[in-house]
């Protein structure tokens, strides 16, 4: 079966009907990321409609300031769950310094509720990776996925001996990138993502579908020179390792 272990489903605006119908017509099992709370119950909603897609509840660090003197108000959700995500630091994008306490403060809330319930989490560590690792570290967070890394090639091992997979995404199908972080990532710690629908407007200035998840597979499979069925189970081995068996 096939894995998108990060896209935004509750993104999709007149398309979302279409995307669905790929989602179910392909059997791509969907960890659907929120935001926020809206994010998150809007996910929640759809995924009503199709059991490929596991909604789970974060708060992103561009949302983080909203919620930083009401953490409590996230805690129903924390509770349901089964992955913490989208959820980390981001210190590229977001430019102004003085945010970043606030980052820090909603990150290490969501990382005590991971610890005291060990459950893992869907990161994003844009230009944070030292920090997110070393919060990863402090709280002994173990399993949990790092979402389309693009830091220090040096801190690779270390996020994988505290137990983190990776994504591999929109990036591996682009060519002015000389090097995909698949070349070195081990087998047993890949998993594919889209970050759909927003995430291939990066690459090709198009709304992502579902099964750009094909394209990502294909290639990937080249990389690792296996075919596209191998790397599937692979994949799926992979899954049920991180997540355990959610769907057959």
């Amino acid at each position: 079966m096939l894995v998108d272990a990060h896209a935004h489903i509750d993104w999709y605006t007149d398309t979302l009907p279409v995307a669905l119908r790929q989602i179910e017509n392909l059997r791509i099992l969907t960890m659907a990321v929120a935001m926020d709370v809206p994010s998150y119950l809007k996910t929640v909603e759809i995924a009503r409609s199709s059991p490929y897609i596991i909604p789970t509840f974060g708060i992103h660090p561009w949302e983080a300031l909203r919620y930083t003197d009401n953490l409590q108000e996230l805690d129903r959700y924390l509770e349901e769950t089964p992955v913490i995500g989208e959820a980390g630091l981001d210190f590229h994008y977001v430019k102004d310094k003085y945010l970043y306490p606030g980052q820090i403060k909603v990150f290490e809330y969501q990382c005590s509720w991971a610890q005291r319930q060990s459950k893992p989490m869907n990161l994003h560590t844009k230009g944070a990776e030292l920090e997110v690792l070393e919060m990863l570290n402090r709280f002994k967070i173990g399993r949990s996925i790092v979402h389309w890394y693009s830091g220090p090639v040096s801190l690779i091992e270390s996020y994988l001996a505290a137990g983190c997979y990776f994504t591999v995404g929109v990036d591996v199908l682009n060519p002015r990138i000389p090097q995909s972080i698949a070349e070195i990532l081990p087998m047993d710690r890949i998993l594919l993502e889209t970050d759909n629908p927003d995430g291939y407007r990066w690459l090709a200035k198009e709304i992502g579908m579902p099964d750009l998840l094909l394209k990502i597979l294909e290639k990937v499979s080249e990389i690792k020179d296996m075919t596209t069925g191998e790397l599937e189970n692979r994949l799926w081995q992979n899954w049920q390792d991180f997540f355990g068996t959610y769907h057959e």
